[in-house]
């Protein structure tokens, strides 16, 4: 076969797979859409379809060849549309619109969702409580830092668990209406983006003058109207604002990393390869944290994160916050935590679920 006939019979190929993805796509379509017709006949009726966890997890065993990389962002968004026919998904976060909770928000549930900024991760958290919104998203460790006190804290004291977890890279880039760097004279900032890009910005716009504004996405707002303006900016509010990149990564630190939890009112059900995040207090005695954990040792169970914060209202007292290796309906991991539950003050579980691919 010649190079020509072989390019033929490749292109053929390509045709008749985007054909394929074509149908498919309106296949499950159609059926969500049965679905929503089937609950409106019978709105007392208790109908369910799978859950994206279950769904990424049953593609994610049958797709062999798609780059590993692109696999979930795709399926997310193809699952993120159908969601928003069965009903609109609402999502809170965390921090300001086209930060890195939005970032996060964005990547797990897709653009199809209904995602609501709000100032405090305490409000995150009692929304999704009450039932306002259907999860939440929040910072709960950064690389830099660690543990995320207010998560933990808010966690702890009410019944929303983690059901998702996933890492942001802190990204931050140069943007604006152009994209061209040499006719800058301002450059828009928050405070926080200005400390991450610090360095960069004093030695490649040392002139410019540095403004600063409530949020990233004023900031790019304020860009995207100023010929002579840039504004450090996430890609999710540049990109949602048509504003092309200056200089992609400034930020002074590369590598770092936020943590973000989902969380929401059921608990995932186990697949295999989950993680499981608890508190506990603990009772003021010799040797009280070598036997809260032996339990887990026993049992072969890996704990692979202990950490202690004050607890609220009590001085000098302590919660710790453990992650482990496995499911809470772990035969070993269930046995273990209802020992520890009966020889301490008290514990609770935080959250069980699979753990990021």
């Amino acid at each position: 076969m010649s190079d020509q006939d072989e390019l033929s019979r490749i292109r053929i190929a390509v045709d008749e797979a985007d054909d394929a993805l074509a149908s498919a796509l309106d296949a499950r379509t159609r059926a969500v859409k049965a679905f929503v017709q089937l609950r409106s006949r019978n709105p007392d009726g208790y109908y369910t379809l799978a859950r994206s966890t279950e769904v990424l997890s049953h593609l994610r065993e049958k797709i062999r060849d798609f780059p590993e990389s692109g696999l979930e962002p795709v399926l997310r968004e193809v699952l993120s549309a159908c969601d928003a026919i069965v009903r609109p998904v609402r999502i809170t976060y965390a921090g300001a619109e086209g930060g890195l909770a939005h970032e996060a928000a964005r990547k797990h549930f897709g653009a199809s969702a209904q995602l609501v900024s709000l100032d405090e991760v305490g409000a995150v958290v009692d929304e999704v409580a009450r039932g306002e919104a259907s999860f939440g998203v929040v910072a709960l460790e950064t690389s830099s830092d660690g543990a995320v006190s207010a998560t933990l804290d808010a966690l702890a004291t009410t019944d929303v668990m983690i059901c998702a977890e996933l890492t942001v890279p802190v990204s931050f880039h140069l943007v604006s209406r152009t994209g061209n760097g040499t006719d800058l004279d301002k450059i828009y900032v928050t405070s926080s983006s200005y400390q991450s890009c610090e360095r960069w910005l004093r030695a490649h716009f040392a002139r410019a003058t540095v403004i600063d504004v409530p949020s990233l996405s004023m900031a790019a707002q304020l860009a995207a109207e100023d010929h002579g303006a840039a504004a450090i900016a996430t890609q999710t509010i540049a990109e949602k604002l048509g504003l092309r990149f200056v200089k992609e990564h400034i930020e002074d630190q590369a590598g770092a990393e936020v943590r973000f939890a989902v969380v929401g009112g059921d608990l995932p059900a186990r697949t295999g390869t989950d993680r499981t995040v608890f508190a506990v207090a603990l009772h003021d005695s010799p040797g009280a944290l070598y036997k809260a954990l032996k339990p887990f040792a026993d049992r072969g169970v890996n704990l692979t994160r202990l950490e202690s914060r004050p607890a609220r209202g009590e001085p000098w007292r302590y919660v710790f916050f453990v992650e482990l290796d496995g499911h809470v309906t772990d035969r070993p991991v269930l046995t273990a935590t209802e020992e520890l539950r009966g020889a301490s003050r008290w514990l609770k579980v935080l959250g069980s679920y699979p753990r990021p691919a």
